[in-house]
């Protein structure tokens, strides 16, 4: 029996592969701390809300996805080239982008996902170029994934009365 991890672990995970063909980019989730080496993509998931009603387990996610590179070897033309790569293996039509993470996501369901927001480039006291999507997701955790612990609905037990976080 494993226990799940929580769903915006396991969103930021899904989403890391889709930014396979893009070269020389090292790709840094939430809980991976210390020193970020350029270039780089950061990825941070948040839930926003539950949706139908509370402990439904439908969850709203905002991802924010953040690269950066340093400004004192590229050019801004150079620095949005390489991201437009990025844009490039989130944006492309098809298949659809729920569907491009749900293939890497074990124990989510993905329902929708849309690039909702775009940040522009900046450059920042660190002297990097810094610019960002912002991605929002509809998710629940998936009660017939591989590693998803079972819950046992026990009326001697009351386990059914239990809210899970």
């Amino acid at each position: 029996m494993s226990y799940p991890q929580s769903p915006e672990y396991q969103l930021e995970q899904a989403i890391v592969p889709l930014f396979s063909s893009v070269t020389g980019v090292n790709i840094y989730t939430t809980n991976r701390t210390g020193a970020k080496l350029f270039p780089y993509i950061s990825i941070s998931a948040r839930p926003i809300r539950q949706l139908v009603n509370p402990y439904s387990g439908v969850y709203e996610m905002q991802v924010a996805i953040n690269y950066a590179n340093t400004s004192a070897k590229y050019t801004a033309n150079q620095f949005d080239e390489e991201y437009l790569q990025i844009f490039e293996s989130l944006y492309y039509p098809t298949p659809d982008l729920n569907i491009k993470i749900q293939e890497y996501a074990t124990d989510l369901r993905i329902y929708m996902a849309r690039i909702s927001s775009e940040t522009p480039s900046t450059d920042n006291n660190k002297r990097a170029w810094v610019r960002g999507i912002v991605v929002t997701a509809i998710v629940t955790p998936d009660p017939l994934a591989d590693g998803v612990y079972d819950y046992e609905f026990d009326e001697a037990n009351n386990s059914f009365y239990l809210a899970t976080i």
